[in-house]
């Protein structure tokens, strides 16, 4: 192999449309890989403020309410409401962009009990506003957690369970391309 065909073949593997895997974006802030590390033994867990219990989301280096910068990551119960509803069309990302070629990715804000607005993956096509809610989070392809959706009635107690519903929704596997390098 000549060095014009090397310099094409390393051009090819830096452009993320001619990959066979994609993944999801995985670039994150300090915040967001302690927002991870947090969540990886537990369903749900959110940062607490040590001095006001404020509960809180997205993580952030001090407290909302008191600007306290002593807050810990706790189990959180993941019960809520759907806000509102949307379906993502389209996506700058590769990862997405090849998975909306087979229908709309639906996103939802829910208003947790516990006090916070998340924004999450909706794991059924069948909930709407207003509608109760389960919330986890789980690790998807690039092995950063995200947060999903589920009908409150849908048991998500065991880490198997979860996996089970991440599955189902490919969120745990890369988009795949047939002719990709």
């Amino acid at each position: 192999m000549n060095l014009k065909e090397k310099m094409q073949r390393r051009l090819k593997l830096s452009r993320p449309s001619l990959r066979a895997r994609a993944r999801p974006p995985k670039h994150r802030t300090a915040l967001g890989a302690q927002f991870t590390a947090a969540n990886l033994p537990t369903a749900l867990a959110l940062q607490h403020c040590k001095h006001c219990g404020h509960t809180q989301y997205p993580p952030a280096e001090l407290c909302s309410i008191c600007l306290e910068d002593q807050l810990i990551y706790q189990p959180a119960d993941g019960s809520g409401v759907i806000l509102a509803r949307t379906e993502l069309h389209h996506s700058l990302w590769e990862y997405f962009k090849r998975r909306l070629r087979q229908g709309s990715w639906p996103v939802c804000s829910i208003a947790l009990d516990s006090g916070p607005v998340v924004i999450a993956h909706l794991g059924s096509d069948h909930l709407n506003a207003g509608d109760p809610v389960r919330v986890f989070s789980h690790t998807d392809a690039s092995q950063q957690a995200v947060l999903i959706a589920v009908n409150a009635t849908v048991d998500i107690s065991s880490p198997e369970a979860r996996r089970g519903i991440v599955s189902a929704m490919n969120l745990d596997i890369p988009a795949i391309k047939e002719d990709g390098l």
